[in-house]
């Protein structure tokens, strides 16, 4: 049964504002149809980006030696309902649309065909940030992934507090912010572990590589990265 507040404001799709008749959804059928996984045949298995070539399955940008993540994809592209998913629950308070977003990555990880990790952990967010949202949304994705794949999630890496934003940020000006801004919290023991990253949007990797760097602190057995969305270049 819908709610008298349900029949009187009915609630809209996230994305294009049409109403939704459904109880519990949060996209209408056409948007939620819309929401179709990354093949990850097509892309860069070191970025994720469609730009690659296509002898030495490696995109003309990534290279080997300078990468700390041994795996990284990514469930969608950042477009369409996907992005307004990550806006949403990013920006628009409204932490609950993890649930669902987490279920699309367990998904995605099944089609990438890695082996299950040890341990999930989240990539942090500043003091700052977490005090204007009330939550870390990467937290709640990797807690959403955590309880699907019955896998703990640790917040084992921590964020200097600054009120910085990346948005709008070139692959070499999020290198520089991110070296020395991230931290391995003592007491977490990572030592031969498998992990997985977890992030709502990946822009150039830079982030997700730093994280891989300070993780590698613990003598981890491999870091591999997963995000909702993969920023299209």
């Amino acid at each position: 049964m819908r709610s008298f507040k349900d029949l009187l404001f009915p609630p809209r799709c996230i994305h294009c504002r049409e109403t939704i008749y459904e109880e519990f959804a949060h996209l209408c059928a056409e948007c939620t149809r819309q929401l179709q996984l990354i093949d990850p045949k097509e892309r860069c298995p070191c970025c994720f980006t469609q730009d690659y070539c296509t002898e030495s399955k490696r995109c003309f940008c990534c290279k080997p030696e300078e990468l700390s993540v041994d795996r990284l994809g990514a469930a969608f592209d950042y477009m369409g309902p996907a992005a307004s998913i990550v806006r949403k629950l990013k920006y628009g308070n409204q932490p609950y649309l993890a649930k669902g977003a987490g279920a699309f990555l367990v998904a995605q990880f099944f089609q990438l065909q890695w082996p299950l990790p040890d341990l999930i952990v989240p990539v942090p967010i500043s003091f700052t940030h977490w005090l204007e949202r009330g939550y870390n949304q990467s937290e709640l994705l990797a807690e959403s992934t955590s309880q699907f794949l019955r896998i703990p999630m640790e917040s084992t890496l921590i964020r200097k507090s600054g009120d910085y934003s990346q948005a709008g940020m070139d692959r070499k000006q999020r290198k520089i912010l991110t070296k020395d801004t991230l931290l391995l919290k003592k007491g977490h023991q990572l030592h031969d572990k498998r992990i997985l990253l977890i992030d709502d949007v990946m822009t150039t990797g830079s982030t997700l590589q730093r994280c891989a760097e300070v993780l590698y602190e613990g003598c981890p057995a491999e870091v591999y990265a997963l995000t909702f969305c993969r920023a299209i270049k």
